[in-house]
């Protein structure tokens, strides 16, 4: 396709040549040829156009085609490689937008589980706590019931105590110990 192009051209330059020396005025070419100098100026023109031709193919034109053919696949492929590294670019971005957005619901998921852990936790700190306060009331509840139990005890015995003098006195003898606290008791258990 190139090189019907390059002989389009090289076909045009050598019309164009040849033009002028075939529209010479016959009075012009005159020479040793007279009025026909015209046909020899032109099968010489068309021989040193059809030489160039031949040596600048050989010579210069391959060479110029050469690069441009080298500089036309380096451009393709400069546009591919561009291409390619867009494409990369974009598959790159798609999965920073993915890392982003997994690292994303990943910390959402650390978080709602580190809050119901906190609340679990705080759950179970408050429940324990009720249950201390629970059994230190209940303790507390104990102690003051075991305290009142000794105080009425030691109420008893010296409420007895008191009886067994005070009968003792009126009584005028001197009651022992055992006769005094059944006498006690039974008093006691009137009031």
């Amino acid at each position: 396709m190139k090189m019907v192009k390059v002989k389009a051209l090289a076909f045009a330059c050598l019309v164009l040549t040849a033009m002028p020396t075939m529209a010479a005025d016959g009075a012009d070419a005159a020479g040793q040829y007279g009025e026909n100098a015209a046909i020899p100026m032109a099968v010489i023109s068309w021989i040193c156009f059809f030489s160039l031709l031949i040596v600048g193919g050989k010579i210069a034109w391959k060479p110029i085609l050469a690069n441009l053919d080298a500089r036309e696949t380096r451009i393709r492929e400069s546009l591919e490689n561009a291409d390619r590294i867009d494409s990369q670019l974009a598959d790159a971005e798609a999965s920073t937008k993915k890392l982003i957005s997994d690292a994303e619901a990943s910390a959402k998921t650390i978080i709602t589980g580190a809050k119901e852990t906190a609340q679990k936790l705080a759950k179970e700190i408050n429940d324990t706590a009720k249950a201390e306060a629970q059994s230190l009331r209940e303790n507390a509840l104990k102690d003051i019931e075991n305290a009142r139990a000794k105080a009425v005890s030691s109420l008893r015995d010296e409420s007895a105590e008191l009886a067994v003098t005070l009968a003792g006195k009126l009584i005028g003898e001197n009651l022992d110990s055992e006769k005094s606290r059944v006498l006690t008791d039974k008093i006691i258990d009137t009031l």
